[in-house]
């Protein structure tokens, strides 16, 4: 049903389908990263200590995460450039 010539199709699903494992792990990163700040604020309170340093450690992982977007990005228009330049 699709328009486009079938190497160019195979190539945009090919891509699309690392962009997809690209967010995935992300994804996967992010729910670890959560539940080791959950345990540890657990451990924390446990102690009778605050919990004032999550702040801090969200902070963290915002900057981190912002940091991964910027490269996936960067990677994403790097190889959408050298596709579209095949086509």
């Amino acid at each position: 049903d699709s328009k486009l010539p079938s190497a160019v199709r195979n190539t945009l699903l090919e891509l699309f389908g690392q962009i997809e494992r690209e967010f995935e792990n992300l994804y996967i990163e992010n729910l670890e990263l959560r539940r080791e700040i959950d345990t540890l604020n657990d451990r924390l309170a446990g102690e009778g200590q605050t919990v004032d340093g999550a702040e801090l450690s969200k902070g963290q992982l915002k900057t981190k995460a912002s940091h991964s977007t910027s490269q996936l990005s960067q990677k994403l228009k790097t190889t959408y450039k050298a596709s579209t330049s095949k086509v």
